[in-house]
């Protein structure tokens, strides 16, 4: 057990800013992220009937912290000038050149918590896109099985007002961030008040001249099992060597996900079950573009398995390999497919919990063999992490709150990634791996 830092802030002025709070902030962004996932806790005669604020780490201190009570739960990236180094994030750019003084440098400059920033380098200008998409329609006590239980949230995304799409800006000097277009996945006009299709939740773009969207690009995307969304997302890819006019390039998705593809949709294994998530999560990673000679996207399509995609022919996408494993109904076995070290052969996948409280199965993170990517083969699986010895459960099942990985370093990240070391979030704690030779 790690005692609070001797520079910066202390470990007990987190726990009596937790105190203070009702135990509503943490640290640990998994913790954070508790509080506003577990709408629909299901306690085990073994879970603690307390918040445990303890922290436990060993051979690393909280140095600093930003903006201690405002919840920063949303998605970032950073871009660098020179020395400098700014963190973009639910709209705002936060400054870490002094990593132990992040400062705010320009609080709300855009719109958008779901975020892709990248240096076009024919442009020679950083763009940042954001996406927007409709709500979920999540369990409740009251309403345990989501959409199921009540219609009235599939209405309200329905007839939900506003972007389903992503914006394009031009982030070059990030005090003064400049709107460059929006795009609608339905195609329609983004002005609209009333679009169709879900938005966007999950998307990818590398600075190059195509974006990879996560989107149901209309209102028939509508074979989802899981009670927590209405709409069953594919990949669209547009055009954005223009990023102030993006123009369309195609559409993929699996037989079945449309309402006129009935007979399609019988098929699946998952159909009926009202439990898998069948929809795309994780967007279509491309290790390298494709004007430069990429050939391969890699997608977590979460029940539906992980898909490689050949994008030789931008605009037909062609799917040549599927990972999908016999999993149990629940949760979102794939969720983010991890590509950085396609020169060792292989990629890792990582699911997302939904429920507190392990009320579902835990799905794994897979180690996956692409060598030939039309063969997509499981090497391993990582371990399911255990609690330290001194805390007060066996199994962080019982710390309350969602139990699993969620995200890994990004492909974007700055530098290059170890070739034998990885670290994932975790929701409730972190983990790492060592990847062996």
């Amino acid at each position: 057990m790690g005692k609070g830092s001797k520079r910066g802030i202390t470990r007990r002025e987190i726990l009596k800013f937790g105190a203070a709070t009702g135990g509503a902030m943490a640290a640990s962004q998994g913790l954070v992220n508790v509080a506003w996932a577990n709408r629909h806790p299901a306690p085990r005669p073994s879970s603690l009937r307390y918040l445990d604020r303890n922290m436990y780490r060993r051979s690393a201190d909280v140095r600093a912290i930003f903006e201690m009570g405002r919840h920063r739960g949303n998605k970032m990236q950073m871009m660098a000038i020179g020395a400098r180094r700014f963190l973009f994030q639910a709209g705002d750019v936060i400054e870490v050149t002094d990593a132990l003084k992040p400062v705010m440098f320009n609080r709300q400059g855009f719109v958008g918590g779901q975020l892709q920033l990248a240096y076009n380098g024919k442009l020679k200008k950083w763009i940042l896109m954001t996406g927007s998409g409709v709500a979920g329609t999540f369990s409740t006590p009251k309403w345990p099985n989501g959409k199921y239980d009540n219609p009235d949230l599939i209405k309200r995304n329905i007839e939900q007002a506003g972007l389903r799409g992503v914006r394009f800006y031009d982030a070059t000097d990030p005090a003064k961030i400049t709107l460059l277009s929006e795009w609608s996945c339905d195609q329609g006009d983004p002005k609209r008040k009333l679009q169709t299709g879900s938005g966007t939740h999950r998307n990818y773009y590398d600075g190059g001249r195509y974006a990879y969207l996560d989107t149901a690009p209309d209102n028939s995307f509508t074979r989802m099992e899981s009670s927590v969304r209405h709409y069953s997302n594919g990949i669209q890819i547009i055009d954005v060597s223009d990023p102030a006019q993006p123009k369309f390039v195609a559409n993929w998705w699996v037989p079945g996900q449309r309402e006129d593809e009935e007979e399609a949709y019988k098929k699946w294994r998952e159909h009926g079950d009202r439990k898998s998530f069948t929809t795309l999560h994780g967007p279509t990673y491309v290790p390298q573009k494709i004007e430069d000679g990429g050939r391969y996207g890699f997608s977590a399509y979460s029940a539906l398995g992980m898909m490689v995609h050949d994008l030789s022919d931008i605009a037909n996408p062609k799917l040549v390999g599927r990972f999908y494993p016999k999993v149990e109904p629940g949760a979102i076995p794939f969720h983010t497919i991890d590509v950085a070290r396609l020169d060792r052969g292989f990629v890792i996948s990582s699911p997302e919990a939904l429920n507190p409280d392990c009320n579902e199965p835990y799905q794994p993170s897979w180690i996956i063999d692409v060598r030939d990517p039309t063969r997509p083969r499981p090497i391993a699986q990582l371990p399911r992490p255990l609690p330290p010895r001194d805390a007060p459960y066996r199994t962080f099942c019982d710390k309350r709150g969602r139990f699993g990985p969620h995200n890994p370093p990004h492909l974007k990240a700055p530098g290059k990634p170890h070739s034998n070391f990885t670290a994932y979030t975790f929701f409730l704690q972190c983990r790492r791996a060592v990847l062996r030779p």
